[in-house]
C-alpha cells in the first residue's frame, strides 16, 4: 500500500503522521525550533521516498467569496489568475475553489479564493522535505480539512460550528450544508498549559457569531448545531456553561470514543494531538483547495508518473507471464495430443498389419496394379459410348407408340488427332422398325416415317437423316416384282430403315 507523510504545521509545532492506505502507522510532535526540525528530519529518515502532504494551522489565512461571469477553458484559467494576484500579492500560496453557479439568469461562477498568507511558517519544515529529495504532494487549510469530518459525523446538511481546541489555538469552523463558509484560529483566553477557560470558550463563540451575522452567513436568532471535538474528555464543563450562556445554539460533544469509532483510529495515535484526526482525514481524501505552487509540487508529478509507469510495468509483466503460462499449458495440451495420436497411428498400423498377413497372395505386384489402373483410366476416356446415338433416336419416336422397333446398328469411328486435317470421331447407324397394326395404308405409314426422320433431322446432335427403306417402293425407276408367298407373308407389318450420322460433339 501507499505511504504518506502528513504534517499539520501550526506557529508552535508540527503534528506529523506517517500513514499506509488509510491507516496511520505512526506519528508524533515536533516543536517549532532547532531540535524539533533535527528530530523531525531523523523521522523522514526512515520513510523512505513517501510524498509529503502539508496543512498550514495558523491565524495568517484569507479567504474570500466572490462570483465571477461564467468561463470556460484558458479564459477561466486566465481569469481566476488575475483574481489571485489582486488579492495576494506576497504569497504563492493561493488556490480558487469552484462552488457551484448561481440561480439568477446570467448564471455566473461561484468561486472561494483562500491564501496562506505568512509563507514564513511552512518554510523550514519544506526545507527539512526539500533536503530529503521527498516529493510535496500539496499545501492544505486546516480548516477545509473538517468537512471530510462534518460528513463522516453526520452534520453536513445543517448549520454547524465545529469548535476544536488545537495547539495552535482555539479554532472555530463554520459549515453550511456542507459547504465550507469560514474559519478563525483564536489564541486568547489560553492558560499556561495551553488549555482555554470556560470563559474564553463563550466568548469566542459568541464573536465568531457576531462576525457570522456581519458576512450575512448566520443570524443570531436562528439555531446553531455546535460541535466539540474532545480528544482527552476535558470539554464536558465548557459544553454546558456554552450551552447555558449563549441562545440559540445546540452543543454536541464528540467525546474521545466517538472520535475513535467515527473516523477510526488507534487511541494512541489520537493521544498525540486532536491533530492526528485531521491528518487520517487528508490520507484518505485531500481536499480539492490545493495551495501548492506547481513549482513545489513538481517532484510529486513526476513520482505519480513513475508510479503509473511502474504499475503499466507491473500489469504488462503480469498478463505477460499469464499468456506464457497460457501458451506452456497449451504446449503441454499440444504436446499430449501428439503421443495420444502417435500411440493411435501406431495400434492403427499394427492392426492393418495383422489384417493384411490374412489376405491371399496378390496375383501381381502393386506396381502392376497401379499400371492396369491408369490405363483403364485412359481407355475409358477415349470410349465412345452408344448412349447419345440411343437418346436421339428414342426422342424421335417417342411420340409414335405404333411403331416398334427392331434392329439399331450403331458405328464410332476413333478420331485421327496425329495428321493435318483428320476426320474427328463421330458416330452413325442404321434404324429398323415397323408399324403395327398395318392395315395396307401406305400413304399413312410413309407419313409417320418420314415425320420420324424428319424429327430426327431437326435434332441439333444430327448432322444427317435419311430413309432408306419404305414399306413400299415408290422408286419410279424401278420394276416391279414381286410374288404371293411374300405378299403373305409382310401382311399385316410396314417395315422401314433409317440411317443417321451424329454430328462429331454429339
Amino acid at each position: 500500500m501507499a505511504d504518506k507523510i502528513l504534517l499539520c504545521i501550526s506557529a508552535t509545532q508540527a503534528v506529523v503522521a506517517h500513514t499506509r492506505g488509510h491507516g496511520v502507522v505512526r506519528c508524533g510532535i515536533f516543536p517549532s525550533d532547532e531540535a524539533g526540525l533535527a528530530a523531525f528530519d531523523d523521522f523522514l529518515s526512515t520513510t523512505g521516498s513517501a510524498p509529503v502532504y502539508l496543512a498550514a494551522d495558523t491565524v495568517e489565512e484569507d479567504y474570500r467569496f466572490e462570483t465571477l461571469p461564467h468561463a470556460t477553458g484558458a479564459d477561466r484559467n486566465g481569469l481566476l489568475a488575475r483574481k489571485l494576484k489582486q488579492y495576494y500579492r506576497n504569497t504563492p500560496y493561493v488556490a480558487s475553489l469552484f462552488r457551484g453557479r448561481t440561480g439568477e439568469k446570467r448564471r455566473d461562477d461561484r468561486y472561494l479564493f483562500a491564501a496562506l498568507t505568512n509563507p514564513s511558517l511552512i518554510d523550514p519544515w519544506l526545507a527539512a522535505v526539500t533536503r530529503r529529495r521527498l516529493p510535496v504532494a500539496g499545501l492544505y487549510l486546516v480548516s477545509m480539512l473538517t468537512a471530510a469530518l462534518i460528513r463522516k459525523l453526520g452534520y453536513d446538511r445543517s448549520r454547524v460550528l465545529v469548535v476544536a481546541p488545537h495547539g495552535a489555538g482555539l479554532r472555530l469552523t463554520f459549515y453550511k450544508d456542507g459547504e465550507f463558509c469560514v474559519s478563525r484560529l483564536s489564541r486568547s483566553g489560553a492558560g499556561s498549559d495551553g488549555t482555554h477557560t470556560l470563559a474564553a470558550y463563550a466568548s469566542e463563540i459568541a464573536s465568531t457569531r457576531a462576525y457570522l451575522a456581519t458576512l450575512h452567513l448566520d443570524a443570531t436568532d436562528e439555531p446553531l448545531t455546535l460541535l466539540f471535538l474532545d480528544s482527552d474528555d476535558r470539554l464536558l464543563p465548557a459544553v454546558e456553561h456554552v450551552a447555558a450562556e449563549i441562545a440559540n445554539v445546540q452543543c454536541v460533544h464528540i467525546d474521545r470514543d466517538r472520535l475513535i469509532r467515527q473516523v477510526p483510529m488507534a487511541p494512541d495515535h489520537l493521544d498525540v494531538a486532536l491533530e492526528t484526526v485531521y491528518l487520517k482525514l487528508m490520507a484518505e481524501r485531500a481536499p480539492d483547495a490545493n495551495l501548492a505552487p506547481p513549482a513545489i509540487t513538481a517532484d510529486h508529478r513526476r513520482f505519480q508518473r513513475r508510479n503509473a509507469l511502474y504499475a503499466a510495468s507491473a500489469l504488462l509483466g503480469l498478463a505477460g507471464m499469464v499468456w506464457s503460462g497460457y501458451n506452456l499449458w497449451q504446449a503441454r495440451d499440444l504436446a499430449q495430443q501428439t503421443a495420444d495420436d502417435a500411440k493411435r497411428t501406431a495400434t492403427a498400423q499394427a492392426r492393418y498389419r495383422d489384417i493384411t498377413r490374412e489376405f491371399p497372395a496378390a496375383p501381381t505386384t502393386s506396381a502392376n496394379l497401379v499400371q492396369a489402373v491408369e490405363m483403364y483410366q485412359k481407355i475409358s476416356k477415349t470410349v465412345r459410348s452408344p448412349q447419345p446415338f440411343m437418346r436421339v433416336v428414342a426422342r424421335a419416336i417417342q411420340p409414335h407408340p405404333e411403331v416398334y422397333l427392331q434392329e439399331i446398328r450403331w458405328n464410332a469411328t476413333a478420331a485421327n488427332t496425329e495428321a493435318p486435317g483428320a476426320a474427328h470421331a463421330g458416330q452413325s447407324g442404321a434404324v429398323t422398325g415397323e408399324i403395327r397394326p398395318f392395315h395396307g395404308d401406305y400413304r399413312s405409314a410413309t407419313d409417320v416415317i418420314n415425320g420420324i426422320a424428319k424429327r430426327l433431322g431437326g435434332d441439333p446432335a444430327v448432322a444427317q437423316a435419311r430413309v432408306l427403306k419404305y414399306p413400299l417402293n415408290v422408286n419410279p425407276a424401278l420394276g416391279l416384282s414381286g410374288n404371293t408367298k411374300d405378299a403373305s407373308a409382310h401382311a399385316g407389318v410396314a417395315e422401314f430403315t433409317i440411317t443417321l450420322t451424329l454430328k462429331p460433339d454429339a
